[in-house]
């Protein structure tokens, strides 16, 4: 299961609690607003290291549930969420170490973590930023059983996510970004990692990129549409000067300070503009290089990931929050 499962869509299809055996369940309208591996090192760039440097994983069942903490004390859920990183890229001049961009990174990362462990465990200041709507409003322990108060604590996660922004725009009241995800090489585990099976969006078909729209406002912007546009960096948000880009796979500080998030939108692009960065998604997923069995032609249906992908290092990943 991943994020794909929750966009707006007529129908969704969902694990069922025996494992990955499909269900149906209706989304509702109102929804609708969303190795260390040599080739990904050498596609990105960057020397091959080791990310598991963090708590070892161990069985959901013999640890006791996690809960909420101050913004310093916390630690990616990588025995409730899995062994995967993010790793973005950035079109243009965006600078992914802005607050805006870190603002749309930590959302798209945050999503997923609470896919496992519930809207208010992922990042510090996700929850309160959030729009309102069951699909992001995910309760602690994860997204499944959809409808339940509480998630069975089960869905993991192994390998890598790649991310790419496509746009930011400044306006008066914040910004509004496009971002696109490949989740092609990540397998995925119904059962608190005992077994997984790589990722399939479409039997059968090549992989596709994920485009997700966000509307960001700035808490401290002028309510004038018309006035100019705020300048954001520094006056609000964590200014990247007092942060460093690092290893770890999350923030310990809340990357959404001076942030409100109003919408996200993952339907069908609404005009040429949305539909050419729609485009765009598609081609830089088609281009990244995939070790994922399952989209080739000869396997059409599910495949079990015996050997699990590997998370590469995070890019550019989060650094301690630096005193001011």
């Amino acid at each position: 299961m991943s994020i794909r499962r929750f966009l707006p869509r007529a129908t969704s299809e969902l694990p069922t609690a025996d494992g990955p055996a499909r269900a149906r369940a209706r989304i509702p309208a109102a929804s609708r607003p969303l190795r260390c591996a040599a080739a990904l090192a050498a596609l990105l760039g960057l020397t091959a290291c080791s990310t598991r440097d963090e708590t070892p994983m161990h069985q959901g069942a013999a640890l006791a549930h996690p809960t909420a903490v101050t913004p310093a004390d916390y630690e990616f859920p990588l025995a409730w969420a899995g062994d995967y990183t993010f790793r973005w890229s950035a079109a243009g001049d965006i600078d992914l170490g802005a607050p805006e961009a870190a603002v749309v990174r930590a959302f798209a990362e945050s999503t997923q973590v609470a896919l496992s462990v519930g809207a208010r465990l992922a990042y510090p200041g996700y929850a309160e930023v959030i729009p309102n709507g069951k699909w992001l409003r995910i309760p602690d322990g994860g997204a499944y059983p959809p409808g339940a108060a509480e998630g069975d604590w089960k869905l993991r996660w192994a390998g890598t996510f790649l991310g790419r922004i496509l746009r930011i725009q400044p306006d008066a009241s914040g910004f509004t970004a496009m971002y696109c995800l490949d989740d092609v090489d990540v397998a995925e585990s119904y059962d608190a990692g005992a077994t997984y099976t790589w990722r399939q969006d479409q039997p059968g078909k090549p992989p596709r990129g994920l485009p997700v729209w966000l509307t960001v406002r700035s808490t401290a912007a002028p309510a004038d549409p018309e006035a100019p546009a705020a300048d954001t960096a520094g006056a609000t948000g964590v200014d990247a000067r007092t942060t460093e880009f690092g290893h770890r796979r999350a923030p310990n500080y809340d990357v959404f300070e001076g942030w409100t998030i109003t919408d996200v939108t993952a339907t069908a692009p609404r005009d040429a503009e949305a539909a050419a960065l729609a485009a765009a998604c598609t081609a830089w997923a088609l281009d990244n290089p995939h070790i994922n069995p399952a989209y080739l032609a000869e396997t059409p249906s599910r495949v079990p990931a015996d050997q699990l992908p590997e998370a590469a290092p995070p890019l550019p990943g989060w650094g301690i929050r630096i005193a001011e």
